[in-house]
């Protein structure tokens, strides 16, 4: 012991006891590394008592760099809620054809895409028995009038005054069939139509002058009214001819029937003072009875064409059970064509005929983009044309998909951010800002959205950078 200080007593490997040690360090070290190992064989050979107190160490594992998360721009702009709508491109003015009665489809004499004339038979109804029916009753009634001719010698006066009863009647059935009762209230209808675009440009034009808006807004106001009285104007000439035709219409039918009350009289005339048989004149008149009811059925079995136009649709083929009165094929005039679209009655009611201004293209075709403007949308989802038209100026051939991007409701000149930017916990909605002092939470306020674009109403400022999830 030297100054207090208690010597520890040395311990001395022998050299089989060295190389030993070595030889565990060794083992120890081929865990971190075979140069690690050399490095602690060396050490342990010149410092003995170092080799045993010092521990073998792992080497760490390096931390993968942290992914940067992407951030946005607060910027101001437009936000628009689009309403995406594939139609086709039509006539304009369609009718809409179906049988009076229902039965099974004989034959259909057009397809989709001709051209009619007025009058041209469209498809007719499976009729055999009712023309075998008619072909009977023409017998009876022949044998009728032969049975009454043989009993009287003036009857031939009698006979001819009923042939000519007979025409006159088939003269109305056909003036009746021929009504062009369609053509009126397809007028009719594109006059409401034409009213109401006038009383919403009137609308439109009051509220920009009594809300001191722009003179440009004022002046569209004014020339989208002046367009709509100009359209009603065309509406109520095209429904008063359409009327005319009809009164003179009523004429003819008024005629005809006149023509059947002067042959009635005249068949009167040559049943008095004969000596017909009572009998057999009744025979006569009820075989003349069951050939006009035969004949109108089978009147009511054959569709034929109102107008001069294009066959837009037809939804039957022969074999086909169909009810009375169901639409069965639909009909246009040539031109004008515009873009006809079934959507939904929910996204159709938030358009405004006349107001409503869109972009149309051909499918797959976005260098042919036009303006198109909403036309017509039903007044309700009872109407039974539940059809959007879009009126627009393309050249493409009829019946071709256009696609139309329709403005639901439009935000103007407001602060918008992806809607990736914004996040929701709960009820809360926030964003995180890149702040100088680091990111900074801040609740939001949102109007309109959009699958592109998130209206901020509140809680940021032009220019701010936000930090994504």
């Amino acid at each position: 012991m030297q100054n207090g200080v208690r010597n520890r007593p040395q311990r001395v490997y022998t050299v089989p006891q060295a190389i030993l040690v070595g030889v565990m360090i060794a083992g120890v070290g081929l865990l971190s590394g075979c140069s690690a190992a050399q490095s602690v064989i060396s050490s342990a050979s010149a410092q003995p008592a170092l080799a045993q107190q010092a521990p073998a160490t792992s080497t760490p594992i390096p931390t993968a760099p942290a992914v940067a998360k992407p951030t946005y721009l607060v910027q101001r702009g437009d936000v628009q809620d689009i309403l995406d709508v594939s139609g086709r491109w039509e006539p304009r003015d369609q009718l809409t054809l179906s049988f009076p009665i229902g039965g099974q489809v004989r034959n259909v004499n057009i397809q989709r895409g001709a051209t009619v004339s007025k009058g041209t038979s469209l498809a007719d109804l499976q009729i055999t028995t009712l023309e075998n029916n008619l072909a009977s009753a023409q017998v009876q009634l022949n044998t009728a009038i032969t049975n009454l001719n043989s009993t009287n010698s003036v009857i031939q006066n009698v006979q001819n005054a009923e042939v000519t009863l007979a025409n006159a009647q088939v003269s109305l059935r056909q003036t009746l069939a021929n009504s062009p009762w369609t053509q009126v209230a397809s007028a009719q209808n594109n006059l409401k139509a034409a009213q109401v675009s006038v009383d919403t440009a009137q609308r439109t034009l009051d509220d920009a002058l009594g809300n001191d808006s722009a003179a440009s807004v004022v002046d569209q106001a004014r020339s989208s009214l002046a367009t709509a009285q100009t359209n009603l104007a065309n509406a109520q000439n095209n429904y008063f001819s359409a009327a005319q035709t009809y009164a003179s219409h009523q004429y003819d039918v008024q005629k005809a029937q006149n023509a059947v009350t002067q042959a009635q009289v005249g068949l009167n005339a040559a049943q008095v003072n004969t000596d017909v048989d009572p009998t057999k004149l009744q025979a006569v008149e009820t075989a003349q009875l069951n050939m006009q009811n035969i004949q109108q059925q089978i009147d009511q079995s054959t569709i034929k064409a109102p107008i001069d136009g294009l066959i837009l649709d037809v939804t039957i083929k022969p074999g086909d059970q169909v009810a009375a009165f169901t639409t069965v094929i639909t009909i246009g005039k040539p031109t004008p064509l515009e873009v006809v679209a079934n959507i939904a009655f929910s996204d159709a009611s938030s358009l405004s005929p006349g107001l409503t201004i869109g972009i149309a293209q051909p499918l797959n075709h976005p260098e042919q983009a036009v303006q198109g403007i909403v036309r017509r949308v039903p007044i309700s989802a009872k109407d039974a044309d539940q059809t959007t038209r879009v009126a627009a100026i393309l050249n493409v051939p009829e019946g071709s998909i256009v696609e139309v991007k329709l403005p639901k409701q439009i935000s103007h000149n407001v602060l918008w951010l992806p809607p990736a930017a914004v996040r929701t916990f709960q009820n809360r909605t926030y964003v995180i800002l890149q702040t100088p002092d680091g990111p900074r939470s801040v609740d939001v306020t949102l109007g309109l959205q959009t699958t592109d674009r998130d209206e901020i109403q509140s809680g940021v400022n032009e220019g701010d950078i936000v930090i994504g999830p």
